[in-house]
């Protein structure tokens, strides 16, 4: 079935549509032309900016596990963990063949924005199984692929056009999947938990006992904070003693 995916028409177009380079390869080109490094990409994430756990997922709009993870186990962990302002989940691109219908999606979501990011891999993930369905009929998965689009982005398709066509979305993409490259990550999904002290890989199984088993213990083992009265205390000890007038 990958094999028939991979040539979509519709996804022809796209330049970075193709097999991702490795890091190594990537710094070798850079090095060779010195080229500038490329700006972060901003991670948009879900929950309170104030959670000092992050749970962070490689994953691929075209894998399976993927969609089974984010339909029966992160709505779970949302609702105990993201929402209540422990936890904050962000999501990065790790694209899986088929790279020619992953690529595109991938693109289309960093397209919608930070604010229907999460919306437009939802919408990809509970309709991948009909987007694989019309990958393999003679017109291809564009209209299941623009369709899931545009309903949970409220773009249109002449914009998801112009998204397509826009290769920073690609590239940003690619820079996310060069980044888990370099955590170690060689499957998806993979998940990471971010905290004060660094970050850590979680394994396997990623079911929603395990996970929030795991992100309880991040939660327990960070240190206390400062009382707020503290924290002004120590302003007032590191000021500088005003001189005095003559």
């Amino acid at each position: 079935m990958a094999a028939s995916l991979i040539g979509l028409s519709f996804l022809g177009g796209i330049a970075a549509a193709t097999e991702k380079p490795k890091a190594s390869e990537t710094k070798a080109k850079a090095a060779s032309n010195r080229a500038p490094v490329p700006s972060p990409v901003p991670d948009w994430p879900l929950g309170s900016a104030r959670a000092r756990v992050i749970l962070i997922e490689y994953g691929s709009l075209t894998c399976s596990h993927c969609a089974d993870f984010n339909n029966h186990v992160l709505p779970s962990l949302k609702a105990s963990h993201v929402d209540t302002g422990h936890v904050r989940y962000v999501f990065r691109a790790f694209p899986t063949p088929p790279i020619g219908l992953a690529y595109p999606m991938h693109s289309l979501a960093r397209c919608a924005g930070p604010k229907a990011y999460h919306r437009v891999l939802d919408a990809f993930f509970k309709k991948q199984k009909i987007i694989f369905e019309a990958a393999q009929q003679g017109a291809g998965a564009k209209d299941a692929v623009y369709a899931a689009f545009r309903e949970s982005s409220g773009m249109s398709a002449a914009q998801a056009d112009l998204c397509l066509r826009t290769q920073s979305y690609a590239e940003a993409v690619n820079q996310q999947s060069v980044q888990g490259e370099g955590l170690g990550v060689q499957g998806t999904p993979t998940l990471f938990i971010q905290t004060p002290k660094g970050i850590n890989l979680l394994p396997p199984p990623y079911n929603a006992e395990s996970v929030a088993r795991a992100l309880d213990e991040a939660i327990a083992a960070l240190p206390p904070l400062p009382t707020a009265q503290a924290t002004k205390a120590n302003v007032r000890a590191k000021a500088k003693p005003r001189a005095k007038k003559p």
